[in-house]
């Protein structure tokens, strides 16, 4: 059989297939590979969700992070010190509108909080409220549920602290009770 081109293309293709089935399918089952980035962050308020006191008696920014930006701090110390921040004991109270949260992404995303270990403490999204304070539509209570945020919308949250049996109770270390907002795409 003398080297044609008919046979030279079968050959080549012949020694491709091959080299295939010998060397795999070109699936991989880790890589690591080492390459540098930069990260830059910003304050609660220009952070992909941006998140803006409404109501300075219990919300506050104060310098903080990597960047010390300004970032959103919740203050209910006791009435000792003159403020009038201090929560009735048995009691169930309302805070409206205490800060807002900002979608300055590019996709919508699903927003949620984990207060941790600071029990009694709700971070509730209203509809809509009536003149009186009555929520009129629907409220998310952002503990358990999610509330979806298209790009550029904002919505406001209030706080609800129950200081009945069972519920908030001070932090026996005395360091303040951390919260996570989670903000997850839905694409």
């Amino acid at each position: 059989m003398g080297i044609t081109r008919r046979n030279t293309i079968i050959g080549l293709g012949v020694l491709a297939g091959g080299a295939g089935l010998i060397g795999g399918s070109g699936a991989f089952d880790s890589v690591e590979a080492n390459r540098s980035f930069d990260v830059s962050v910003e304050g609660d308020a220009g952070g992909l969700l941006g998140l803006a006191v409404t109501d300075s008696i219990i919300a506050t920014t104060e310098s903080a992070g990597a960047g010390e930006n300004d970032v959103i701090a919740f203050d209910l110390e006791d009435a000792d010190d003159g403020s009038d921040r201090a929560l009735n004991e048995n009691a169930v109270t309302d805070f409206y509108s205490v800060f807002d949260m900002t979608n300055n992404g590019s996709q919508t995303v699903e927003v949620s909080v984990d207060t941790g270990e600071a029990n009694g403490v709700s971070f509730v999204v209203v509809e809509e409220r009536a003149d009186n304070g009555s929520v009129v539509g629907e409220d998310v209570d952002l503990e358990g549920d999610t509330v979806e945020l298209e790009p550029g919308e904002t919505v406001s949250v209030d706080i609800s602290i129950d200081t009945t049996d069972g519920g908030y109770t001070e932090s026996e270390d005395e360091d303040p009770y951390q919260m996570t907002i989670t903000a997850e795409s839905t694409e």
